[in-house]
């Protein structure tokens, strides 16, 4: 009888170590007790940011026709884009305002300050050091961006 008992005492049902959150350090929601990732994770945009890839749905290369394209975002929502002209040391520098929005804040907006051209991104993929992104460059194209922190 006294072995039943500790044997029914010593077994346990279901495993309630597992603390279900975000796993990823570099992320600004990282919880330090989860054990298992749910995918709830959340990354900064804030910071330097370079372009590796900017291609057009019918394969065009847009990145080929520049030396680099550059972000930085800051944390009071403006941006310094800066462009790199090719075969030159010349560059392109646009300024204006980023928002995020929609589902998850999977918008990512930006307003040029000169042009007031507002460019509305939805982004796909985002780690602490990728960024990918899409919108729609004209009414038949579609433009993907690939980002890196730098």
């Amino acid at each position: 009888f006294i072995l039943s008992i500790f044997l029914f005492v010593s077994c346990s049902k279901d495993d309630d170590s597992n603390v279900k959150g975000c796993t990823d350090p570099q992320a600004v929601n990282y919880n330090i007790n989860a054990t298992e990732n749910d995918n709830t994770c959340q990354y900064s945009i804030i910071g330097d940011w370079t372009v590796t890839k900017y291609t057009l749905s019918d394969g065009t290369n847009i990145l080929s026709q520049f030396r680099y394209i550059d972000y930085t975002l800051y944390d009071d929502y403006t941006y310094y884009q800066e462009v790199g002209v090719l075969n030159s040391t010349d560059y392109l520098i646009f300024t204006g305002i980023y928002s995020l929005g929609g589902t998850n804040n999977s918008q990512l907006t930006f307003t040029d300050d000169d042009t007031g051209i507002t460019t509305t991104c939805t982004i796909t993929s985002i780690s602490s050091s990728t960024i990918k992104l899409s919108y729609d460059y004209d009414s038949s194209t579609t433009a993907t961006l690939e980002l890196i922190k730098i």
